[in-house]
């Protein structure tokens, strides 16, 4: 296969590029390969291209193979990949003549392509079911949760009450979106390359739709230059997983500082947490602290990816190889904070008490008492405002608790702000005032009451169970593919 070539592979070309080629996803790879070659095979039989004779030869060779496994493959890595080191191992079985003929009508471009899209196929189906996993998990939080107030913060600052349970049912919705990102690029990425040869098709008169259909692809990549050139499905799955890892370290970072002994709102498992060597006391949140750097590696794998892929011609070249390593490190990484994350969340524990008590005292109200000087007393908002506001000031001048505030200290501010009392009864100050029952008289759509929360909820579950419904379909895919390869290899006597 060298005999344009006057030396062998140098030490540092099989070392650092040969290696790495043929071994770092062997048995995924040989299995795939395996998959490919009979496809092909198959094709250029019923195709006329090869006999009948020459493809039961070869796909009987390969079935042996493939019953020895990647394991019985002595690998070369001189012979440069492990599709030459297969080849190698085909033809020591059934002969130049025979196994010589398997590459007709197809490149190691488009076979390379080929299998990459298998294999990201293959990993983004089971990505997907983790995800899926997640976020079931976290709406099953949220249900337990749904009258669980505690207070809501911007900028991080007590802003207004809310329930944990609406918090955990916001995170699943974007973690939704994040989803429908990943499912997204699934069409884009399930079309076959295959027959594109190295990048100008072939004079032989392949079918590379049968090809496609035996592999599980959804139709072919049209164009045959465009099929070896692109990787940009790689991109977007990169960008997709580092968007749901900012999701995610948000997340992390929320309870990061709800679970300090400064906030204690919450508290991790002790089988997801760590001690000190030398504090005794420590209880250490690592699955969080990890969460949130392991978004940082998905945001280095889509610049590591974007970068390999820049200034390189619209061809084929290894530099693409390059710019879909990062997405396998991308894989290992967003798993373990899918794993992470739903193992915390498990095992959170919520001290309810405290989150009422926060909500009840750190003035989170102000903003319904503001509001009900503008239903009750029919004053402009911005008014109301002025004077919740200089209510506020003097509270905290005084040294008072917000629960502490009357009527009566109202009406000192209004006449200050306004020039006169607005006389609101106690009932009206203490409806005001109580975390609990300004979340019972939020109606708007999506709002942290707890029945708007259990139709967010409710309506959350509904989308998990279609994106479930469409990965469980494309899990199915490739196992029927394979088995109408394996019919259709029997039915033309090829077995």
């Amino acid at each position: 296969m060298r005999e344009r070539l006057t030396l062998p592979p140098a030490d540092e070309v099989v070392e650092y590029l040969f290696k790495p080629r043929a071994l770092a996803f062997i048995e995924r790879d040989f299995r795939l390969m395996m998959w490919v070659n009979q496809a092909h095979v198959l094709m250029l039989v019923r195709q006329g291209i090869l006999t009948r004779d020459v493809g039961h030869s070869l796909i009987h060779a390969l079935r042996e193979l493939e019953q020895e496994g990647a394991e019985g493959l002595t690998l070369d890595p001189h012979l440069e990949d492990l599709y030459f080191n297969l080849e190698h191992a085909l033809i020591a079985k059934v002969g130049m003549d025979v196994g010589g003929r398997m590459h007709t009508g197809r490149s190691r471009n488009d076979l390379g392509a080929t299998m990459t899209r298998l294999a990201v196929r293959e990993a983004l189906v089971d990505f997907l079911g983790l995800q899926l996993g997640l976020r079931a998990c976290l709406l099953e939080k949220a249900a337990e949760h749904t009258e669980t107030v505690m207070p809501g913060y911007t900028h991080l600052q007590p802003a207004q009450p809310t329930t944990f349970g609406h918090y955990l049912a916001s995170v699943a919705l974007a973690l939704e979106r994040d989803a429908q990102r990943l499912l997204d690029v699934y069409p884009r990425l399930n079309l076959n390359p295959l027959g594109a040869c190295a990048f100008a098709g072939t004079g032989f008169p392949i079918d590379r739709a049968m090809t496609a259909q035996w592999l599980g692809f959804d139709g072919i990549v049209d164009s045959t230059l465009d099929a070896v050139a692109s990787r940009d499905y790689v991109s977007e799955l990169l960008a997709a997983m580092a968007i749901m890892g900012v999701t995610l370290s948000r997340l992390a970072q929320d309870l990061y500082l709800w679970c300090s002994g400064e906030w204690g709102t919450v508290e991790v498992a002790d089988d997801v947490a760590m001690t000190s060597s030398i504090m005794p006391q420590k209880k250490n949140p690592i699955t969080l602290e990890h969460i949130k750097a392991k978004a940082g590696h998905l945001l280095g794998a889509v610049v590591a990816s974007l970068a390999a892929q820049k200034a390189v011609n619209f061809m084929h070249c290894s530099d693409m190889w390059e710019a879909v390593a990062p997405l396998w490190d991308a894989f290992a990484q967003a798993q373990g904070v899918l794993h992470l994350t739903r193992r915390t969340v498990l095992g959170l524990q919520v001290n309810q008490t405290l989150m009422l008590e926060r909500a009840t005292q750190d003035f989170s109200t102000a903003t319904e008492l503001a509001d009900v000087l503008v239903r009750e007393k029919d004053l402009p908002f911005r008014m109301a405002h002025g004077i919740v506001g200089s209510l506020v000031a003097r509270v905290l001048q005084q040294g008072l608790p917000w629960r502490a505030v009357t009527s009566t200290m109202i009406d000192d501010c209004a006449r200050e702000v306004i020039g006169h009392a607005l006389s609101l009864s106690d009932e009206q100050v203490d409806r005001a005032l109580d975390p609990l029952r300004n979340l019972a008289g939020k109606h708007a759509a999506g709002s942290p009451s707890a029945p708007e929360t259990q139709r967010l909820i409710s309506r959350a579950r509904d989308q998990l169970a279609r994106q479930q419904r469409t990965v469980e379909a494309w899990q199915a895919r490739p196992q029927q593919a394979r088995h109408a390869l394996d019919r259709e290899l029997a039915a033309q006597q090829l077995t």
